[in-house]
């Protein structure tokens, strides 16, 4: 069958391989053929044609019905002339010598066969170096196979910098079976416009349509069955890191894109992609330029993975927008410089210094970034925070707003509490936090995963609680308040996730929140199998004051997909003979954290440390109360103690300890629960008196 979506990525029908090419980075330059031809096997370098011809800007690959099986064709573009090639698709394919065609060329070519003609000519569509597309056609019914055109069209928007291009099937007035529409999508800018017309010879393009904005690079369309008769899907690199999609009813003309689904973030800046629907299994799979290199990456159902990494790509200048194409930046600046400390000489003390893990040093703990809509700042202390040691990335962020509830996480209906009513949201929200190589949101992906996992879960406020000056009011926003907490985890290489719990009554049992907490882990291991690189093998759970109630349930429930191997109750509240038997938790670890000025959380700590059996650990903070532990959110006296510590030394305080007690249980860094057993002192509090007890499997115990 031969090719009707355009791009240098496609699945050979007759062997079900799948074919790529690229222009090579390298002298003597050409064009990189690279195919997989197994869906579990590698990549492979199986020819380079074209070379001699200089640098290759790019490139565009088809299957037509030429031969038994299909010939494989490219056109490329070297400078601003166009070559055609073929090659039988044998095992070691070898590629045709370059039939010049065109000149005046510029950006990517879309090269498709269509169904016009007995035999059913290529189409191809470029943007004209003088504005423009230029589209030229094939006529395979004659035997010199000539090229004709081109026939200019959307000339009156300047110069473009990007075509794709799709030929529809059937559809009024030619028949359910008749060669539909082509269809060519063209970026201008940083938008994309859609134009199109009908196969007959001598028809006129149609158009513009504008689709959509912010976007650069080389789009892609495909028209998938999958979920019914036929969606036309778009794929587009972002204006600034990442992929989109957008979709539409493959039906009646004028129907509007829907979108956009923003993912591959991690890939950073992208310049082009290229889009099939392979078959047996009907999944999308796509071919990604970005910074440098080839992607491969596919979807199964929502959940986008990566699969491998092709090769180099070298970005085609055209790609790359001016900056009066760009969209303007945000108001709010999400990546503000990291904010740098220098440690001083550690105070003399009689404790030992704590094991060191060999992890090499790297930028100190931030603020996360500030934002109108995105994790609140912390208030500027009046005290001056310990030098703790900062982890070897940096801490990245996204906002997640599209959160799936189960059935066991929702109220039945409406819930009735303390005169206010209750009810479920249609989709709930979370906060990510995950190691990155910069601070701030949707910072590409650090190096070094799979990263454990870290799922909090929140206190809970009543709508009536006042808070102090410079916390929000808002409930819906008590999901984010640990984000100082996330972000330092971030910082030490977890995957962190934070649900919002708000709508929840506070006295509703900790199984309904450990749902929401388990749907949340759900979303995320759904999305994250590739290019998150999460390790949901090693899992580990955090809970704030209500929060560890439902942490706790979590943890205990034996049907929780989920290997929960690590348990943080932060100031855990609630009532003590209410609580859930901690006991059953072993052998895996619980590390209960308290403050002396906690009026809140009083005494659940101690009890639940007592009930708990080894390995165990208890942390007292002195002078610390219940919601110091948060980023920007505080209670009025008397509902909170007045605290002995600046909210900054407790959330650093706190931060050492979660962090060490991860990193052993998570990691097996045992250096770092000398920390925990009272042996050793966390780096950077040195000259702080903490008391520390624990039990460890030994029967061993410090304090």
């Amino acid at each position: 069958m031969p090719t009707t979506t355009s791009g240098f990525f496609l699945q050979c029908a007759s062997r079900g391989t799948l074919e790529l090419v690229l222009p090579a980075a390298d002298t003597p330059f050409g064009v990189e053929h690279h195919r997989r031809e197994e869906a579990s096997g590698p990549w492979r370098h199986v020819a380079t044609f074209a070379g001699g011809l200089g640098p290759v800007d790019a490139v565009s690959l088809i299957q037509s019905n030429f031969g038994d099986p299909g010939h494989l064709e490219a056109v490329a573009r070297i400078g601003d002339r166009l070559a055609a090639f073929w090659c039988a698709p044998s095992s070691e394919p070898s590629w045709s010598e370059p039939r010049f065609f065109a000149e005046g060329a510029t950006g990517d070519p879309a090269l498709i066969q269509g169904g016009f003609g007995g035999k059913g000519n290529f189409e191809l569509v470029v943007p004209h170096a003088s504005g423009g597309i230029a589209h030229y056609h094939r006529d395979n019914d004659t035997a010199e196979l000539g090229w004709r055109g081109p026939v200019i069209f959307g000339e009156g928007l300047g110069r473009f910098e990007a075509v794709a291009m799709i030929q529809r099937v059937g559809g009024a007035p030619h028949g359910p079976h008749a060669p539909g529409d082509l269809e060519v999508v063209a970026r201008v800018g940083d938008r994309l416009v859609m134009f199109w017309r009908s196969p007959g010879s001598g028809a006129a393009w149609h158009g513009p349509e504008e689709v959509v904005s912010g976007v650069r690079g080389a789009p892609a369309l495909v028209r998938s069955t999958i979920g019914g008769p036929g969606t036309l899907e778009l794929f587009s690199p972002l204006a600034r890191v990442g992929l989109a999609r957008w979709c539409r009813d493959d039906g009646a003309r004028g129907a509007r894109f829907r979108g956009p689904t923003v993912f591959a973030t991690d890939l950073g800046r992208c310049d082009a992609v290229s889009v099939i629907e392979s078959w047996p299994l009907g999944r999308i799979e796509l071919a990604v330029r970005a910074e440098g290199r080839i992607v491969h990456a596919a979807r199964d159902g929502a959940v986008w993975s990566q699969r491998a990494i092709v090769g180099n790509a070298s970005p085609s200048p055209a790609d790359v927008p001016s900056p009066a194409t760009l969209p303007p930046p945000a108001t709010t600046t999400n990546r503000p410089p990291a904010a740098t400390t220098s440690r001083p000489p550690a105070a003399t003390t009689n404790r030992p210094p704590a094991a060191t893990p060999s992890r090499p040093p790297a930028a100190t703990t931030s603020r996360p970034p500030p934002s109108t809509s995105s994790p609140p700042p912390a208030p500027l202390p009046t005290g001056a925070s310990p030098r703790l040691r900062a982890g070897p990335h940096r801490a990245g962020f996204r906002r997640i707003g599209a959160l799936s509830l189960s059935a066991d996480a929702c109220y039945p209906d409406t819930w009735p509490f303390q005169g206010a009513i209750y009810r479920c949201p249609a989709r709930s929200a979370a906060l990510l936090y995950y190691p990155a190589s910069a601070d701030g949101e949707e910072a590409p992906l650090s190096s070094g995963g799979p990263f454990p996992v870290i799922a909090i879960a929140h206190e809970r406020r009543l709508a009536t609680s006042a808070a102090t000056a410079g916390s929000p009011a808002g409930l819906a926003q008590d999901y984010r308040q640990l984000a100082g907490v996330m972000a330092h985890l971030a910082r030490w290489g977890f995957v962190v996730v934070a649900p919002d719990l708000s709508w929840l009554t506070p006295d509703d049992a900790p199984l309904r929140r450990a749902a929401v907490l388990r749907d949340a882990l759900t979303h995320l291991r759904a999305g994250s199998r590739g290019p998150l690189l999460a390790d949901f093998a090693r899992v580990g759970l955090l809970g704030h004051g209500l929060g560890a109630q439902a942490a706790l349930a979590l943890a205990l429930d034996a049907a929780c997909p989920f290997d929960v191997r690590a348990l943080a109750l932060l100031a855990p509240a609630g009532a003590p003979e209410r609580a859930l038997s901690i006991d059953a938790l072993a052998p895996r670890p619980a590390l209960v954290v308290r403050g002396t000025a906690d009026p809140i959380a009083a005494a659940v700590p101690a009890a639940l440390y007592d009930r708990a059996r080894a390995p165990k650990h208890l942390v007292t903070l002195p002078g610390a109360n219940h919601f110091g532990y948060t980023t920007s959110l505080g209670l009025a006296e008397p509902l909170d103690g007045r605290a002995g510590l600046s909210r900054r030394e407790q959330q650093a305080i706190a931060m050492g300890y979660l962090a060490a007690f991860f990193n052993g249980y998570l990691r097996d860094a045992r250096g770092d629960l000398d920390a925990l057993s009272g042996k050793a002192s966390l780096e950077g509090l040195e000259a702080r008196e903490i008391p520390v007890s624990a039990e460890v499997p030994d029967g061993a115990a410090g304090s």
